[in-house]
């Protein structure tokens, strides 16, 4: 089985997963407040979706296909090790988050912040496990492509970051200043 075949198979078991607990979800709340416009939402998943195709779509003889990380077996296994590690980290949060969990920036009814499980010390744990997920594709592939998608994908979650995060505090106040001010908001230790 080929490495694209491979990471396709993971990111769509992802992704089934992931529309199918938000399905669940969705219809169980009743949205509060919205921090992001109906743009915004677009503008995120529309850049998520070019960084899909950037990454996964072989553009021969073109140099973004070109090579920039060996290419070894040793090495495209550690790319999907870290895939993989990144996409159950990313669902373990969803889980601990369980209903307060909303797709959108949004306060959703009864929702309390949650600071337990990967939110001890990380504000975005989701995004830091599709991120580095994306970090394992450029790894597994080692292309110019995957980099790409890799910066492209790092550089949207950045930018929703800091949007949620001015919605958060506003929500949550003096709370979400004290998490802010005890956890990472992607990357910890960098960002």
């Amino acid at each position: 089985m080929s490495k694209i075949t491979i990471t396709i198979y993971i990111w769509s078991a992802f992704w089934i997963y992931w529309i199918l607990s938000a399905i669940n979800t969705r219809s169980k709340v009743r949205k509060e407040s919205s921090g992001q416009k109906g743009s915004q939402r677009a503008f995120h998943l529309i850049f998520v979706v070019i960084a899909f195709i950037i990454t996964f779509f072989q553009f021969e003889n073109i140099f973004l296909w070109n090579k920039i990380i060996p290419h070894t077996p040793s090495v495209e296994s550690i790319g999907i090790i870290i895939l993989i590690l990144s996409l159950l980290f990313a669902i373990w949060a969803r889980l601990v988050l369980g209903m307060n969990w909303s797709g959108a920036i949004q306060k959703v009814a009864g929702q309390r912040l949650v600071c337990s499980g990967p939110y001890k010390y990380i504000r975005n744990p989701i995004y830091t496990g599709v991120v580095f997920g994306f970090l394992g594709n450029f790894i597994v592939f080692g292309t110019i492509a995957s980099l790409i998608g890799f910066v492209l994908i790092l550089f949207v979650y950045v930018l929703k970051i800091s949007k949620e995060q001015k919605f958060l505090v506003e929500e949550f106040g003096d709370e979400y200043k004290a998490y802010i001010a005890r956890s990472w908001a992607l990357i910890p230790f960098v960002f």
